[in-house]
C-alpha cells in the first residue's frame, strides 16, 4: 500500500497505532520503531502511521544551532514507505504548534490522528517549553483512549544509534561506520540541474544535484554509487560542499563524475551513495593542478571498488 502523507490533519482519521519523532536521517533504532508499529497495526486491524514534523522542531527553536539534515522530507517519506507505514501525517511546527500545552497536544493525537496507540523514545518531549513527558502522555492516553509504549535504546555495543551519532561518523569521514547505524551506505538524492559545466572543459563532466536548503552534515570528495534514470549503479567520484578550488561563494553543492557513462541527465533524480571518504575539499594553484588530483581521486576510488569486489 502506497503512503498518503497527511499535512492538514482532520477529525475522523482512522484508528492508528502511531510513531511520533523527527526521524532525520532513518536509522536502525528508528526501523526498529516502525517495525513494532507496523506489527502492532497488523495483529490489531489499524493503520501504521508516523507523526512528524516539518521544519525539524530544533530548526525552529533553535535555528542557530540547529544541526544540519541527515535527509530531506522526500527521503523521509520514502523510508516511511519502505518500513510499511501508511499514514505520514506531516504537521507544521510553528509557533502555534510549539506553543500547544502537553494536554492539547495528547487531545490532538486522538481527535486529529487517530491515535490508539502511541510509540515515542524513552525520552519523548513535546509540549510548550517541552513540559510534558512519557509519564504525562501515559495518564493522558489513559483519559483520552489511547496506550504509550516506549522502544527500548537499539544498541550496536558502541552505545545508542541515534541521528547524533550518524552526524559524526559523517563529519568524521566514517563511511562505514555511518553505514552501520543506518543500516545502509549514507545517501543523498536529487535532481540533476546545470551548473557552470567547468568540469566538462577539464574532462571530468558531473551530474550537478539540487541540494535543500542549509548545511550539509559533511563536506569533502567521495568515492560513490549511483542509481536512478539510466545510471545502473554506476560507480564515480563526487564533490559535496563548496567548491574552494574554482571560488565558489554560493550554497553547498554536490557534483557526481560518473565512470564509463556518457548520456543527459538533465532533470532526472538520483541517488548517490557515499562510500569513501578520499579527501577534504582544497583550493589548488592551478586548473591543471586540480585536473592532476581529480585524476588521483578518480584512481583512488576505482582502486576503493576493486578492493570491495568479491
Amino acid at each position: 500500500m502506497s503512503l498518503k502523507v497527511i499535512r492538514d490533519p482532520q477529525a475522523g482519521a482512522p484508528e492508528t497505532v502511531l510513531a511520533i519523532g523527527a526521524f532525520d536521517g532513518i536509522h536502525r533504532g528508528h526501523r526498529a520503531l516502525f517495525a513494532r508499529v507496523v506489527e502492532q497495526a497488523r495483529v490489531e486491524g489499524r493503520v501504521p502511521a508516523v507523526l512528524t514534523f516539518e521544519p525539524l522542531p530544533r530548526e525552529h527553536l533553535f535555528p542557530a544551532s540547529a544541526p544540519p539534515r541527515l535527509s530531506s522530507v522526500g527521503a523521509r517519506l520514502a523510508a516511511f514507505a519502505e518500513s510499511g507505514i501508511e499514514i505520514a501525517f506531516l504537521c507544521r511546527f510553528n509557533a502555534a504548534f510549539a506553543g500547544l500545552t502537553p494536554a492539547a497536544f495528547a487531545e490532538r493525537l486522538r481527535l486529529l490522528h487517530g491515535a490508539r496507540h502511541v510509540w515515542v523514545g524513552e525520552d519523548f518531549r513535546f509540549g510548550a517549553r517541552r513540559a510534558g513527558d512519557v509519564a504525562f502522555l501515559r495518564d493522558e492516553g489513559r483519559r483520552l483512549g489511547f496506550t504509550v509504549n516506549t522502544l527500548s535504546t537499539v544498541d550496536d555495543g558502541d552505545g545508542r544509534i541515534s541521528s547524533t551519532r550518524v552526524r559524526a561518523a559523517l563529519s568524521a569521514g566514517d563511511m562505514a561506520q555511518a553505514a552501520k547505524l543506518l543500516g545502509h551506505p549514507y545517501a543523498m538524492c536529487g535532481r540533476v540541474v546545470h551548473g557552470a559545466k567547468l568540469g566538462r572543459t577539464l574532462g571530468f563532466p558531473t551530474a550537478n544535484l539540487a541540494l535543500p536548503r542549509g548545511r550539509p552534515p559533511m563536506t569533502g570528495i567521495y568515492a560513490v554509487r549511483c542509481s536512478g534514470a539510466s545510471t545502473r549503479g554506476l560507480e564515480g567520484v563526487a564533490s559535496l560542499g563548496y567548491k574552494p578550488a574554482v571560488g565558489h561563494t554560493g550554497p553547498a553543492t554536490l557534483e557526481a563524475f560518473l565512470f564509463d557513462f556518457s548520456g543527459d541527465l538533465y532533470g532526472r533524480r538520483l541517488t548517490i551513495e557515499f562510500l569513501k571518504k578520499l579527501r577534504e575539499e582544497e583550493n589548488f594553484p592551478s586548473l591543471d593542478a586540480l585536473v592532476a588530483q581529480m585524476q588521483r581521486d578518480c584512481d583512488a576510488a576505482r582502486d576503493h571498488f576493486r578492493s570491495q569486489a568479491p
